[in-house]
């Protein structure tokens, strides 16, 4: 099971006892700020949950196999996530069938 943008709507309606189009409002604007700040090169703290950032990976040696040479390819970004300090230990608290289910379905069941 996986979470959506309308699960996370659901949840911050009722917690807020928001209307559903209103709670729409706030999550989707809270996600553009995010991308806006990570395209901008800032770096995203939320406390006690991690922080995001945007990192330039330096670019690689490719492959053109139909002419069987290598081709220089460009530095790239992307977004990394490192996890808070409560998100970990809570990882790490999780009973090994958890864990082990999580690994295999690439998803954490939790949710």
């Amino acid at each position: 099971m996986k979470v959506v943008l309308q699960d996370l709507v659901r949840d911050v309606a009722k917690a807020t006892k928001l209307a559903l189009p209103d709670a729409q409002v706030v999550v989707r604007r809270l996600l553009s700020t995010m991308e806006e700040a990570l395209i901008s090169g800032q770096r995203i703290e939320i406390r006690d949950f991690g922080v995001f950032q945007a990192k330039i990976v330096s670019g690689k040696k490719g492959r053109d196999i139909l002419n069987n040479r290598s081709i220089p390819l460009p530095d790239y970004k992307k977004v990394s996530f490192k996890a808070g300090k409560n998100i970990r230990k809570l990882f790490r608290d999780l009973p090994v069938e958890i864990q082990m289910k999580a690994d295999k379905d690439g998803q954490l069941g939790l949710f």
